[in-house]
């Protein structure tokens, strides 16, 4: 699992921006794993950045890892996701906790030796 922080008005757009360490990540995650982009500390999103949002999602699929954000519900971010509709193309959770507890296994059995 790789979680992205992003921060600030402009932290996004750094972080997905041209080649960067993100993509440079999503190319060496195995399937299946998960990307976390957590934008809680993010103060604005703009359309571009929301852009930017769906092509890192679109890559991740490619390459078979699934992707999800967390947005705090209510903020400005999180009405842009909906609004959007991001929200419709990948998961969106209210905290980290919840987005990595939605990517278990529902059940786990035990094998025997």
């Amino acid at each position: 699992m790789l979680v992205v922080e992003a921060r600030g008005e402009r932290g996004l757009t750094a972080v997905l921006r041209g080649p960067t360490v993100l993509e440079a990540a999503i190319c060496e995650l195995p399937a299946p794993h998960l990307l976390v982009v957590d934008l809680t500390m993010l103060t604005y999103l703009s359309a571009r950045g929301t852009q930017a949002l769906l092509q890192a999602v679109k890559r991740c699929r490619h390459r078979g890892i699934a992707a999800c954000l967390i947005a705090r519900p209510g903020g400005v971010v999180d009405r842009v996701v909906w609004s959007t509709g991001l929200a419709e193309v990948v998961p969106v959770f209210p905290n980290r906790l919840t987005a990595i507890a939605a990517s278990q296994p529902t059940e786990v059995r035990w094998l025997p030796n």
